[in-house]
């Protein structure tokens, strides 16, 4: 059983389709798939309906919200969303407002800045209501601004960047009953760089908190080790996954490095109360590979 619990399509900021992402993970031989697009559920009906043909995988409805707070930015995962939740999506429509608003601002900025981008241009990039700040970095890579999306975060619109906008954002407490609400399991993304983290998981695990992400593509072993000490410290499911928004530059069979455990798997399917459906999978992944 292979999972990646962490990946982006074009509904947000990600390369690929939801389609092209159920292919791509068909390709790489993964079991187990959560598509966790940035403040939006858009692309999950396309995924889900994809998936019904390839029958050893199973694709969890997610998202990935952006929150602020004083521990700095924190992302939080949601997994087995009901995403036709009525709550949710006025909420997130909120934030497709607030996106746009905000692509707005920063390309004013950029053309105060004598570059000449084209925020109707941008919005094109963007592919769908979640536009966000990859898709005004490759406005500008395409008009020769700069040579890498990397160099129009670091020069431009990176956090202390002079064509920065900061957008309104629920704060991580408001994201995990959000979450919860649309009967999900919220689950901590990446948060190796939180500040004060005792105090913070303390906070969030009282919220209602399921999970964190452990075994995360971008860290290294050590702290992978440090980062699941204190997910068993606090009672929480060792989640983890690839991040994959297909820039990278590598491919998703490759991108899903450090494997996630078997007992994560399972931990996160109790939980969700979808048990019998692991269950079948493993038995269709069995016969196969003894086949």
């Amino acid at each position: 059983m292979r999972a990646d619990l962490h990946i982006h399509t074009t509904a947000s900021d990600g390369r690929f389709s939801p389609e092209e992402i159920v292919s791509l993970a068909a390709e790489a031989s993964l079991n187990v798939v959560a598509i966790t697009d940035h403040d939006t559920v858009e692309g999950l009906p396309a995924a889900m309906s994809s998936a019904r043909s390839f029958p050893a995988m199973i694709v969890i409805p997610g998202i990935e919200v952006s929150t602020a707070s004083a521990y700095g930015e924190v992302h939080v995962l949601g997994y087995f969303l009901e995403y036709n939740n009525g709550k949710l999506g006025n909420v997130l429509k909120q934030s497709q407002v607030s996106r746009r608003e905000r692509a707005e601002k920063m390309v004013a900025r950029l053309r105060g800045l004598g570059m000449e981008i084209d925020l109707q241009r941008v919005l094109e990039l963007a592919r769908g209501d979640s536009v966000g700040r990859p898709h005004v970095a490759q406005a500008l890579l395409e008009r020769g601004y700069v040579s890498s999306l990397k160099e129009a975060f670091v020069k431009y619109i990176g956090r202390s960047g002079p064509a920065y906008v900061k957008r309104a954002k629920l704060s991580p407490v408001e994201a995990v009953r959000l979450i919860l609400d649309a009967r999900g399991l919220p689950v901590l993304a990446h948060p190796a760089a939180i500040a004060n983290f005792d105090e913070f998981l303390t906070e969030l695990k009282s919220a209602g908190l399921a999970g964190m992400e452990v075994f995360y593509g971008f860290y290294p072993p050590e702290e992978i080790d440090r980062l699941y000490s204190i997910s068993e410290s606090y009672g929480l499911i060792a989640t983890g996954g690839s991040d994959y928004h297909g820039w990278e530059g590598f491919a998703l069979a490759d991108a899903t490095r450090p494997s996630l455990p078997q007992r994560s798997i399972k931990q996160l399917f109790d939980l969700a109360g979808k048990s019998d459906d692991l269950g079948r999978l493993q038995e269709l992944v069995v016969k196969r590979y003894h086949s």
